[in-house]
């Protein structure tokens, strides 16, 4: 095999990336990830997903059992200037965690199953052979472009993909403007709240911001006194709204710190509260991509398909669930073919349009895509019904008893 090339190249060491990595090198395949900043998944926030199988036998026992806080995972809605709310209980237990601890673990195994991780490692653009993606290019630490080729690269390289971005994946209307926020010593019982919490705020009902989008503010304990707050711009509806202007990046962190100090129940969460991290960050869950091979040699996986949870706004499971069924099925394939080797050849036979078909065949039968397409679908109509048809806090509160039982179906 030629120096630089791997079966298996990766933008991005998030999980969904990592995930990537592992499936791959557990198959026996070559594998290299190419992540941008200095350390994997440096930034101290919370997540969260429902314990299942394949994030067991992926994550190990010690992760689920040790680094975990599990709850009962109930949802609590409540309407503009928290007049009314709607409760969902939880059928399912749900572990919350720190954002480091989940990549460290994923780096333990990918390290164990002899994924090479390199960092400072910018991917710039597909290297592409008569329209087929071979490989990446990306600037190194020290300033030097390299290729690097495979037979296949899956990018996971988040809301604002470069190699989505080359094949022309419309990011700008995809993704929403989201804060993420990890705040300690928060003001928060967790006998008494220990539910996930959604604020709704329509547009108009924040006096000083007329024309601000719908948003959804959020908070969920992760363990002890930490809670994972946020706020979730809802633009799906927003660009058709004569309402709506959308607004600059210092406009959110505007309305973010005046819902932070002012808005009923969710400012409370931050008295005494420490911040430990804020930023204002992106995430692709207005639609899914189309297609999620642009060209023949690439998957676009996770947040840089769009292929996100629209109800919580999360993409972690979905992301990693992603990242295994495709390079899973690719794996097989090239098992199948020839194993590990480059050669035009297996190139051609491995993204050959019956296979591709195949491969997106599989995926849209898979449990994780129903669920995603089926949520996209309802949460674009709750949308629309709640933040464009009745649009106002007044409109809203005076039909709660429809959204209750909206919210109970979903």
């Amino acid at each position: 095999m030629k120096a630089n090339f791997y079966d298996f190249v990766i933008a991005g060491a998030g999980p969904a990336g990592l995930t990537a990595a592992i499936t791959a090198a557990r198959k026996g395949f070559t594998v290299i990830v190419l992540e941008k900043g200095k350390i994997a998944g440096p930034r101290p926030r919370g997540e969260g997903f429902r314990e299942n199988p394949f994030l067991r036998n992926l994550l190990g026992d010690h992760f689920f059992d040790k680094d975990c806080f599990k709850m009962a995972g109930g949802l609590v809605f409540h309407s503009p200037g928290v007049l009314k709310r709607a409760v969902k209980p939880g059928k399912h237990t749900l572990c919350f965690f720190e954002w480091h601890s989940l990549i460290r673990r994923l780096l333990d195994q990918a390290e164990e199953a002899g994924v090479e991780v390199k960092y400072n490692a910018s991917v710039l653009n597909p290297v592409l052979k008569e329209g087929v993606c071979t490989g990446v290019e990306y600037k190194a630490g020290n300033g030097r472009i390299v290729q690097v080729k495979g037979n296949a690269v899956m990018a996971c390289d988040g809301y604002q993909s470069k190699l989505g971005s080359y094949f022309a994946v419309p990011y700008d209307k995809l993704n929403c403007p989201m804060i993420k926020c990890l705040a300690d010593n928060a003001n928060i019982d967790i006998e008494q709240t220990p539910d996930l919490q959604f604020y709704f705020v329509g547009n108009g009902d924040l006096a000083d911001y007329p024309d601000f989008p719908p948003c959804v503010v959020y908070g969920f304990p992760i363990g002890g006194k930490k809670m994972e707050l946020g706020l979730m711009l809802r633009m799906r509806h927003a660009h058709s709204m004569k309402t709506v202007s959308v607004p600059d990046n210092k406009i959110v962190m505007q309305v973010w710190q005046h819902l932070k100090n002012d808005y009923p129940g969710f400012s409370d969460y931050f008295k005494g509260a420490d911040i430990e991290h804020e930023e204002l960050t992106g995430m692709s869950n207005v639609a899914m991509v189309p297609d999620v091979v642009p060209a023949k040699g690439i998957v676009l996986i996770g947040d840089s398909a769009g292929f996100i949870d629209p109800f919580g706004s999360s993409g972690l499971y979905s992301g990693m669930a992603m990242a295994d069924f495709w390079v899973s099925a690719l794996a097989d394939k090239m098992g199948e073919l020839a194993g590990g080797s480059e050669s035009d050849d297996l190139t051609e036979s491995l993204w050959a349009d019956e296979n591709i078909d195949a491969y997106k065949q599989g995926f849209e039968e898979t449990s994780v895509f129903k669920q995603i397409k089926g949520s996209y679908f309802l949460i674009g109509n709750f949308e629309w019904y709640i933040f464009k048809h009745l649009r106002t806090a007044t409109r809203i509160n005076r039909w709660w008893p429809v959204i209750k039982l909206m919210l109970k179906v979903a």
